[in-house]
């Protein structure tokens, strides 16, 4: 099999989860774990892992961390400065106190999350780039990027060609950063003791046979096809199919981008216009569901859409002459689930209420908070990258494919058997050009059974004479065995199915002890008259032949 057929031949349909849920996690956990406290400050320092020590010296003002700092917020750590909740955060923050709860109480209560979970969970992510970066990318034939072909050749090249397979492609930014003198792609996938050992039956048999046209010495010998299959592979055997070398659990070191657009995308906050916005049926003039898919915010929002999308909730936090003065509402009073509304009509004099976010979707909203949040990884209030900047590129080592010894032996078993005959013609090869152009043979109709005698079919493949490199056509227009020399159908005695007999494509006979006279025509048209001797034997395996051209 050529490196072109490896290309065309796909090994594993890649369940793309494992290997994004592996890769979101290393990104994560790039800078420490201990914003996983329920604590204000997330503790980050990416000096504490491979991967965040590759973020540079300035890591804190880096497109990498901005994105970690937005995949490790919770509701204890966020910090909404510069955000739509940046007033109300800080309405909380000076009044300490004042109330029996905090602004991460009423974030985590409104979302339905712990005070220490991220505000986008990690299995929702994977969803949301399988959806928009995966399955929106040429390479990518599943729509839903949950399936990632994996070929042949990618896994004898240890994975390497996936960073051009999943590079820019088109309008499509791309999955991977194509490798350079920085960095390769590869995986543990195969190993260097890799070997595959495969056993096959031969479905040649050789025969001897007659040359009409050359008389009772025309005889040689050909190779035919016994059933459909050069080669009958045994794949469900384990001594007939033995692959070692295989990585128990295979990895993968590879370089994923994420690219965001140069503006940044205004919430749909018009009531009630807005209130239908959806990525089906997308509302307003630049917003987010007429983004293009595969770029940073409409990733995120629509992680936030699959976490949020069915989010009803009521919260009142401070009441006053029997009306709620402080409180939000999602999806109530007939408002579609997810429809956010802030009510604020709270103060402390001589300060005004605080301000609160426009009626809008949950997910538009966090999608405004992830847009600060990534322009100001440090927090400060003061953008460290302007619009377009965040480009983010991460060198993972050693992701998790998601995959087992177990699923790449299968994989390697369903190639093969979608490709037994093309394995099969490369090993064997031209068998046909050594045969000798017969008409006839005679060999026995299954293993330990009676011999027959056969009339050659157009599978019988012979060398042509006039090119040998190309098969003889076939050319007979009365193939079998007749009784009468005018060929009637009436005198034929040759038959294509016998019981006890597998072939069922050749014409043929048994032949009783003694002697038989039988009329057949060679593919020249010409007639003959073969006078066959059968000694009276058990089992007669040779018989003798006298061959008259009439």
């Amino acid at each position: 099999m050529g490196e072109d057929s490896a290309a065309e031949l796909t090994l594993l349909d890649l369940d793309t989860e494992g290997l994004l849920l592996s890769a979101l996690e290393q990104i994560q956990h790039a800078c420490g774990d201990l914003w996983q406290r329920d604590d204000a400050d997330p503790g980050h320092d990416c000096a504490l892992t491979p991967l965040g020590q590759g973020f540079g010296a300035e890591w804190r003002t880096s497109p990498e961390f901005a994105l970690v700092r937005l995949l490790t917020m919770t509701p204890a750590n966020a910090d909404m400065t510069g955000t739509s909740l940046e007033d109300l955060q800080q309405f909380y923050e000076n009044n300490p106190g004042t109330f029996s709860y905090d602004f991460a109480d009423i974030l985590a209560e409104a979302l339905g999350i712990s005070r220490t979970a991220p505000l986008l969970p990690i299995p929702k992510l994977v969803q949301a780039l399988q959806q928009q970066l995966l399955g929106t990318h040429p390479a990518v034939p599943d729509a839903d990027g949950r399936k990632m072909p994996v070929t042949l050749y990618e896994a004898l090249h240890d994975l390497e060609p996936l960073s051009e397979k999943l590079g820019p492609s088109g309008g499509h930014p791309g999955v991977l950063v194509r490798d350079d003198g920085t960095f390769t792609t590869r995986s543990e996938l195969l190993l260097p003791d890799f070997e595959m050992r495969i056993f096959a039956e031969s479905g040649l048999r050789r025969v001897m046979k007659i040359d009409l046209s050359k008389g009772s010495k025309g005889g040689g010998h050909m190779f035919v096809r016994e059933g459909d299959a050069l080669l009958r592979f045994e794949l469900d055997d384990p001594e007939g199919f033995q692959i070692t070398g295989v990585a128990e659990h295979p990895t993968v070191d590879l370089r994923i981008a994420l690219r965001e657009l140069p503006t940044t995308v205004p919430s749909c906050t018009e009531t009630p216009a807005c209130q239908d916005n959806s990525p089906d049926m997308p509302v307003g003039d630049g917003t987010i569901w007429r983004v293009s898919p595969f770029l940073l915010e409409p990733i995120v929002t629509r992680a936030a859409y699959l976490t949020y999308s069915e989010r009803e909730f009521t919260g009142c936090y401070f009441q006053a002459s029997g009306s709620c003065r402080l409180g939000m509402n999602i999806g109530q009073g007939g408002d579609p689930p997810g429809w956010t509304v802030f009510n604020a009509d709270l103060s402390f004099p001589p300060d005004p209420p605080p301000q609160v976010p426009s009626h809008q979707f949950l997910w538009e909203l966090l999608t405004e908070i992830a847009q600060v949040v990534v322009h100001d990884p440090t927090g400060d209030g003061a953008r460290e990258m302007a619009e377009g900047e965040v480009q983010p590129v991460y060198a993972l080592q050693g992701v998790d494919l998601g995959i087992t010894a177990d699923d790449v032996t299968a994989g390697f078993r369903r190639a093969l058997e979608s490709r037994a005959g093309e394995i099969a013609e490369s090993v064997v090869g031209r068998y046909w050009e050594e045969n000798a152009s017969l008409d006839l043979f005679y060999g026995r109709g299954a293993p330990g059974g009676a011999p027959y005698l056969y009339f050659v079919t157009k599978d019988d493949l012979r060398p042509s004479d006039q090119n040998p490199a190309v098969p003889r056509d076939y050319t007979y227009t009365k193939p079998g065995f007749f009784t009468s020399p005018d060929l009637d159908a009436a005198s034929k005695v040759s038959k294509k199915e016998i019981d006890g007999v597998g072939d069922k494509t050749h014409e043929k006979l048994r032949l009783l002890p003694g002697e038989t006279m039988l009329y057949m025509q060679d593919d020249e048209a010409a007639v003959y008259q073969v006078r066959f001797h059968v000694p009276d034997e058990e089992d007669p395996v040779e018989i003798i032949a006298e061959v008259r051209r009439l």
